[in-house]
């Protein structure tokens, strides 16, 4: 037998809501120490994302949004985070909803594109890949605010320099995961970038 049939596999699946997000709850068989189980999980749907990291290297700057966010605010908190431009792929692959994601949200043409790899945010409930990207631009952004009027969209649009984007991530001030995981894999890659 093949290692695909003789894992776990999907039995029954059902939805529960289909409206902006798809919560569907799937009935699972695995086989597991020799025995065989059987459950219920409940997965959220909603599409994979591209989000990139904006960075002018000549001037050692990199573009990071604040952004209204309702579940932080439920938590107790303002509701506003730092993050990096990003957004449903909607049909388009990941490089061209990246570079479109940072025109809409930040108003900033990219000219050159790299992969950070790929990143599941919450796979215990959440289907979403996150794929990651660093892109070059030239010059400040165009506008102090950015985004879609008619997708809700509330984003301040602020340059920084890249040493002090590192620093926000090492110290908690950024806590949206896809935004520090660009962060650090960057730092990770190009040290250069962010001495300064």
């Amino acid at each position: 037998m093949g290692k695909a049939q003789d894992g776990p596999r999907i039995v029954d699946e059902e939805t529960v809501y289909d409206g902006f997000v798809r919560l569907t709850r799937y009935t699972v068989e695995a086989p597991w120490h020799g025995r065989l189980l059987r459950f219920d999980r409940e997965v959220h749907f909603h599409g994979h994302v591209a989000a990139i990291l904006p960075v002018d290297p000549d001037r050692k700057v990199g573009l990071l949004i604040r952004q209204f966010r309702l579940s932080p605010l439920l938590d107790g908190g303002d509701g506003w985070l730092w993050e990096v431009p990003g957004g449903l792929l909607g049909g388009d692959p990941p490089p061209r909803c990246a570079v479109k994601e940072a025109q809409e949200e930040a108003g900033i043409a990219i000219q050159a594109l790299e992969s950070l790899g790929d990143l599941l945010s919450s796979p215990g409930i959440v289907r979403e890949c996150v794929h990651l990207f660093w892109g070059t631009y030239e010059g400040p952004p165009p506008a102090a605010t950015g985004g879609l009027d008619h997708e809700g969209e509330m984003i301040e649009v602020h340059e920084l320099p890249m040493a002090d984007i590192a620093r926000m991530t090492e110290n908690g001030d950024i806590v949206d995961a896809k935004s520090a995981i660009a962060v650090f894999r960057l730092k990770a890659r190009r040290p250069d970038l962010f001495a300064g």
